[in-house]
């Protein structure tokens, strides 16, 4: 990763776009998105361009780029066609230390401009670090195709309840628990139909209830060891862990796929049913992580022998057990 992603909040903040053709069009309209103070300068602007400026805080300034601009601008994008005054530009901002981006031009860029998905608040950045920008932009349209139109409306409703879950729900794990719930269970299915009513009646029903995912545990099979060979299931397993118990047999491509800020640990042998009905009884979830399938593997049939947990057993793909 050479480039590291970040959302800049540019709200009221002073922005330079230098050129007004539709190369810059493009970055102007995703600029009047987050609230920015436009200032464009071309010997020619486009009338879309100016259109927006109808909207949206732009000043047009019809005439030469001079340096005179940068003092006090966040960002600077050059979107000409002219690749000296596009390099002029980046120098001279370099020499003001403002990130500076050249469209097209990835080597003189300081920032990098995404393909997005914009599902608001909901926001989705792709980037190839200027390699292959139209790779970039085909994930974007499967990905587009993956994530519903109503996800922003349903993570703003979230926004709304943030404040009485915090005061309802004091424990930060089952704070965790909760919204667990929320975005992957009954709740989502009812945004998915559009039943807005019947999602503010089950986050009522849910947030006055018991967390019922508190104290669960997971048997989660990884198969030959191979990420790409993982469920969805499992890896949604995998991100609602609280506690990750797994053993050498486990590959750090597969521990990379849970969730990060999980506790993880390898105990011997002798100590995983103790350390997972510890970890029950404070209310985590638990996954242990099983190479090959838990209905097949023999240390999770021992385990399960002795435990006096019940065990929701998810498997992955591996050979001679296809799911």
């Amino acid at each position: 990763m050479n480039t590291l992603p970040i959302f800049v909040k540019l709200e009221n903040k002073p922005v330079l776009v230098v050129g007004g053709g539709t190369v810059a069009l493009r970055k102007i309209q995703t600029l009047c998105k987050t609230g920015a103070k436009l200032t464009v300068v071309s010997h020619e602007i486009c009338e879309e361009v100016q259109d927006l400026a109808q909207t949206y805080s732009i000043e047009l300034i019809v005439g030469d780029y001079n340096k005179s601009l940068l003092p006090d601008k966040w960002l600077v994008i050059a979107a000409t066609d002219d690749n000296a005054l596009n390099r002029q530009v980046q120098a001279d901002a370099l020499a003001h230390k403002i990130f500076v981006n050249v469209v097209d031009d990835p080597e003189y860029c300081h920032f990098i401009t995404p393909a997005i998905i914009d599902r608001s608040p909901i926001v989705v950045a792709i980037s190839s670090g200027g390699e292959a920008p139209v790779l970039a932009r085909l994930w974007k349209e499967k990905f587009e195709s993956l994530m519903p139109q109503w996800t922003g409306k349903l993570a703003s409703l979230a926004g709304s309840y943030r404040q009485r879950v915090k005061a309802t729900i004091t424990d930060f794990t089952s704070r965790r628990h909760f919204w667990e719930r929320f975005f992957r269970g009954d709740i989502a299915a009812k945004a998915g139909q559009q039943d807005w009513d019947g999602v503010t009646q089950l986050i009522e029903q849910t947030l006055s209830a018991d967390n019922q995912l508190a104290g669960s545990v997971f048997y989660v099979g990884i198969g030959n060891n191979n990420p790409e060979n993982l469920t969805l299931k499992a890896l949604q397993a995998m991100q609602l862990a609280d506690l990750i118990v797994y053993d050498d047999k486990v590959s750090n491509e597969i521990i990379e796929l849970t969730r990060k800020d999980s506790d993880k640990i390898t105990p011997t042998q002798g100590a995983i049913v103790e350390t997972i009905q510890s970890a029950l009884d404070r209310g985590q979830i638990v996954v242990r992580l099983i190479h090959g399938c838990p209905e097949k593997s023999l240390e999770s049939q021992q385990e399960l022998q002795q435990a006096t947990f019940n065990a929701t057993k998810i498997q992955g793909i591996c050979s001679g057990c296809l799911v």
